[in-house]
């Protein structure tokens, strides 16, 4: 029973698949040869690979995945002399980062207390110490 089922349904396949194969017409491949030849007709092959050359001219041309999306050339808008003198002042005000060692940039440490006053709250801290425990890493 089983078998008869399985060759029905593959009688059925077989039939199905010819049935909806279309056989080509003189229309069909007129139509189709027309909508070839005028997708074609407008550029010819010198304006095609004149096109290629100046894209790659340009830098428009991707060659992988590098590129990709493909972004347009930066054109500055300041001159070096500008630029030189952002980077003097960024030195000077001492905002130009070296490295990751400087990061994030903190300006100098300016103590508002003495010495004496650091000493005498470090006596009063130790009479009277945490009792948390915040300051000892606990």
């Amino acid at each position: 029973m089983a078998i008869n089922q399985l060759a029905a349904a593959l009688v059925l396949t077989v039939l199905s698949g010819s049935v909806l194969a279309n056989a080509p017409t003189a229309t069909t491949s007129a139509s189709s040869a027309s909508s070839v030849s005028s997708a074609s007709s407008p550029k010819t092959r010198a304006q095609v690979i004149a096109e290629l050359e100046q894209a790659r001219a340009n830098g428009e041309l991707n060659v992988g995945d590098a590129d990709y999306p493909y972004q347009q050339k930066f054109v500055s808008t300041k001159t070096r002399a500008e630029v030189v003198a952002e980077l003097v002042r960024a030195r000077a005000s001492g905002e130009l980062s070296v490295g990751d060692a400087a990061y994030p940039h903190l300006p100098a440490f300016v103590s508002t207390k003495t010495s004496a006053q650091v000493q005498a709250e470090l006596v009063e801290y130790n009479k009277h110490p945490d009792p948390q425990g915040l300051y000892r890493g606990y």
